[in-house]
């Protein structure tokens, strides 16, 4: 079995027994290393690494409470920046605390991939990301800035404005979520040809079938665009260069591990899982077998920007799986292929689950659209690829309005 983490080299190895050492010196992570019987000095391979137990957002907020401001990992004098974002673990919004040495870290690794797609110190940058309340906005000012790009802060909306700013000041690179970036390029009278490259993250974006494509489009077709992925917690993660072939992780900062959402039990490269990450670089707020709650694919691929890749991106929440008729379903990758659908509202999509007394699972899809314009046979082989089940009802209504439980509605 080729497992979805990185190579067992002596190099990783050492890299986990480092990283380990200084994760050791926190009580919030030694009692980790206690409840596995470790010490980091006994890690001599990934499977020992493996033992130590997994953690989550909900640690990181008993972390804070218990710590308040900023939790235990850092010292509140060396806290230079500090985003708050929304968390269901706490009462208010979750401290993202930053040192000096952190933003430049996170600000250098970023123009590194920044410079993988092309961009210059003669490039303009739009950054149409908010500052507030996420990392995102003051990273890719960073970025930029690093280079020696000219940055021109601005954050979502006004598009009309921004599509003049654009014309102005000769912008070549918008960066930021993607689909305002799409809404810059439909709100301009004439093609927005002078922008060259096209940054998107915070929100999915490659993993939505045709969505790329949209956005070249959108911008004359000559294009490249390109998707990132990160993490407040965490930070940047992957991103993708020029080929626009999946998001390179970044194997110097963070260690990655694909499980089974319910098992924690590491996956073969390949198969979807919970994306699973330890901090390898000296962060002031590392994180030890975080569970990020997202939904990915690790493959190995032997490239100059880096072997390991999310080829996929990330393209769903675990959080959201049911299991039906023995098999793990994800919703969120069902939702991203309909957005991708022209004819389809993906707003309006309902999976409504039942068990008929006597019978196994009874499994009815039901989205808004022209039933007229889709082939529903096809559309019946698309869905049971994605999701390995076939439904046993499926229903294109023009007027369908989903309720406001989710996607999945849960009848059993």
């Amino acid at each position: 079995m080729t497992r979805a983490t990185l190579d067992e080299t002596d190099e990783v190895v050492t890299k986990l027994r480092e990283a380990a050492e200084r994760l050791y010196e926190y009580d919030l992570y030694r009692t980790a290393f206690e409840k596995a019987e470790l010490e980091p000095s006994d890690i001599d391979s990934i499977d020992q690494f493996r033992e130590l137990p997994t953690m989550d957002a909900g640690d990181q907020a008993d972390d804070v409470k218990s710590n308040p401001p900023f939790g235990s990992l850092v010292d509140p004098d060396d806290v230079v920046r500090c985003n708050l974002t929304p968390s269901p673990y706490m009462d208010h919004r979750m401290p993202v605390p930053a040192t000096e040495d952190d933003i430049r870290r996170d600000e250098e690794r970023l123009a590194e991939a920044y410079r993988l797609v092309g961009v210059t110190e003669d490039d303009v940058v739009l950054n149409t990301a908010g500052m507030m309340p996420y990392p995102f906005g003051w990273s890719i000012a960073g970025a930029a800035e690093t280079i020696g790009a000219t940055h021109i802060p601005m954050g979502p909306g006004n598009a009309e404005e921004q599509v003049q700013i654009i014309r102005d000041y000769d912008v070549t690179v918008v960066s930021g979520f993607p689909s305002f970036a799409q809404e810059l390029a439909t709100t301009a009278d004439e093609t927005l040809d002078g922008v060259d490259i096209v940054i998107g993250g915070g929100e999915p974006f490659t993993a939505i079938e045709g969505y790329r494509e949209e956005v070249r489009e959108a911008y004359g077709g000559d294009v490249t665009v390109v998707d990132n992925y990160g993490l407040s917690e965490v930070g940047f993660v992957g991103f993708e260069s020029r080929e626009e072939a999946g998001m390179h992780v970044f194997t110097d900062r963070v260690f990655p591990e694909v499980v089974d959402p319910e098992t924690g039990e590491l996956l073969e490269r390949g198969e979807k899982g919970e994306l699973v990450l330890t901090t390898l670089s000296p962060d002031s707020t590392p994180v030890l077998r975080y569970r990020t709650g997202d939904l990915t694919i690790l493959e190995k691929r032997e490239s100059e920007y880096g072997d390991y890749v999310l080829p996929q991106g990330v393209f769903g929440r675990v959080d959201s799986m049911k299991k039906v008729k023995g098999v793990k379903l994800y919703p969120d990758e069902l939702t991203m292929y309909v957005a991708g659908v022209d004819e389809l509202d993906h707003e309006n999509l309902e999976i409504r689950l039942t068990r008929p007394k006597g019978t196994t699972d009874h499994v009815a899809l039901t989205v808004a659209g022209d039933p007229d314009s889709v082939d529903r046979e096809a559309f019946a082989g698309e869905v049971r690829s994605i999701l390995n089940i076939s439904m046993d009802e499926l229903s294109i209504e023009p007027e369908f309005e989903a309720t406001a439980d989710g996607v999945v509605i849960d009848d059993r």
